[in-house]
């Protein structure tokens, strides 16, 4: 699972420095109008939180309260955050692309199981059998979350000049 963890974080990271790389190129568009830079934020919330949970999950080693407390804290804020988002870019011009629209809140209820197993891995063995790892079932959680913030990027990328403008 460390290689695996390691990937994920790498690839959160190099994710997150190519989206500082599009913000500069759409720095004026983006950042002066609050609906677009709370999308902004939306996408680099979604490459930095598991790419910190993966940082987490590979420092703790054998000591599972390590990322099972980085998991819990950074799932909790993923929550806070991303509704806090949501909430304030509704009907106010932010791209309508099924990410923007459903995928968030389909992050929010990802991040919701990540704390929940974090706070009782047990769960995954009674659901799984003892062959499944609750760091495994974490790191497919993870998965879909990168998925749906490159979704995200995308939605807001892909999304008509004319839209932005007016």
């Amino acid at each position: 699972m460390e290689a695996f963890y390691q990937t994920v974080a790498t690839f959160c990271f190099t994710l997150l420095g190519l989206w500082w790389g599009v913000l500069q190129l759409r720095h004026d568009d983006w950042v002066n109008d609050p609906a677009r830079r709370r999308m902004a934020y939306s996408v680099h919330l979604a490459f930095v939180i598991p790419g910190v949970m993966s940082l987490g999950a590979q420092t703790a080693g054998d000591i599972r309260i390590i990322w099972r407390l980085v998991f819990v804290v950074a799932g909790a804020l993923g929550i806070a955050a991303t509704v806090f988002l949501i909430l304030g870019t509704q009907g106010q011009g932010a791209p309508r692309g099924w990410f923007t629209r459903y995928g968030r809140w389909f992050a929010v209820a990802l991040y919701a199981v990540v704390v929940l197993l974090a706070l009782f891995p047990a769960m995954v063995t009674a659901l799984f059998g003892p062959a499944v790892k609750p760091l495994q079932i974490e790191g497919l959680l993870f998965t879909v979350i990168v998925f749906l913030g490159v979704g995200l990027a995308w939605d807001f990328l892909a999304e008509p000049k004319h839209r932005q403008e007016q």
